[in-house]
């Protein structure tokens, strides 16, 4: 890694810039953490754990857990929020299929693209998505009515798993 740094600082220099070494910092997932002592004295880069880039949290380790558990939490505050809705008998389908795509699972979908799932991740996925049909059905937990008569009624197609 430290000779990626020097490479990039030498380019830098040929194009008169300088690379300021105090608000510089450096991640390798699944490297040891240390910090890189550039050649000439020129200083130390410090070595970080964890940052954040366009509101997504990357760790050191890879791990999307916090951040994937963190949308899931957007998701489902923005079910509650509009909960009202969802139990209206005179909103359509239509209308709460749009507040869907639109507000719930454009919350929870941000940057997925990024993620690896696990599979309790997968099940709390579902778990968000399956509350949010079945409030829009109007169909409490009570009535032990089984997810997948819940989306066959509520003519869902792709499931927010297809998507991501």
């Amino acid at each position: 890694m430290l000779s990626y740094f020097m490479g990039c600082i030498d380019e830098y220099e040929l194009w008169g810039l300088k690379l300021n070494v105090k608000k510089t910092k450096c991640m390798a997932i699944g490297d040891t953490s240390r910090d890189l002592q550039l050649e000439d004295r020129r200083g130390i880069i410090s070595h970080i754990n964890e940052y954040t880039y366009l509101w997504v949290r990357i760790t050191k380790d890879g791990n999307h857990e916090p951040q994937i558990n963190e949308r899931i939490n957007r998701g489902r505050a923005a079910i509650t929020k509009q909960n009202s809705i969802f139990w209206d008998r005179e909103v359509t389908l239509e209308t709460k299929t749009r507040i869907y795509h639109a507000v719930v699972k454009s919350a929870i979908t941000y940057a997925a693209e990024t993620w690896c799932l696990k599979a309790k991740s997968v099940a709390k996925l579902n778990s968000t998505e399956t509350d949010f049909w079945r409030r829009s059905a109007r169909i409490s937990r009570k009535d032990k009515i089984r997810n997948t008569i819940i989306k066959q009624e509520m003519n869902v197609t792709r499931s927010l798993l297809d998507d991501i």
